[in-house]
């Protein structure tokens, strides 16, 4: 099954230069942290998130050596992470 984030939650005071994702909302309404989120994609569940075009783009957990773990849209022909496009709630 995939899931498909609609809103983000960010935290722009952990890193000056860029938002960071703090959590999720799924089109059914529910939230996840990005705890929870790296989780369940690492145990191969999908995420995804739709553009205004109606594109969809894959979700992808990134786990850098000496911190935490995040998620992404998978790399694609822009430099910016699609996630940052959507609503805030």
């Amino acid at each position: 099954m995939a899931y498909e984030i609609t809103h983000v939650r960010v935290d722009g005071e952990y890193n000056r230069l860029e938002d960071h994702i703090t959590d999720v909302k799924l089109s059914d309404g529910t939230f996840e942290s990005v705890r929870q989120v790296v989780g369940f994609i690492d145990g191969r569940m999908e995420y995804f998130f739709t553009d205004h075009l109606g594109s969809k783009a894959q979700v992808e957990s990134v786990h850098p050596s000496g911190h935490p773990a995040y998620i992404r849209t998978k790399p694609n022909q822009t430099t910016t992470d699609n996630l940052l496009s959507l609503p805030r709630f």
